[in-house]
């Protein structure tokens, strides 16, 4: 089975290829790359934003911790 291969380039400056025999053209290549794209911008978000809380946490538990120090040390003087 042989398959006639069409190229061309869009308006846009973007090559289409238009592949006969079922084979995926350039438009289905892209919106896969896009939804690929848009679900790890997704997940990158939400990893950074819980990555940020559990910094802010334990800053805020390293500042209660030299506090605790600070006050344990100025009561043995």
């Amino acid at each position: 089975m042989s398959t006639s291969n069409q190229d061309r380039v869009t308006e846009d400056g973007h090559l289409q290829t238009a592949l006969s025999g079922g084979h995926l053209h350039n438009s289905d290549v892209v919106r896969a790359v896009d939804e690929l794209l848009d679900l790890i911008t997704v997940k990158f978000s939400k990893i950074s934003t819980e990555v940020f809380a559990k910094m802010d946490e334990m800053a805020q538990r390293l500042d209660e911790l030299e506090a605790s120090i600070k006050a344990g040390a100025d009561t043995n003087d």
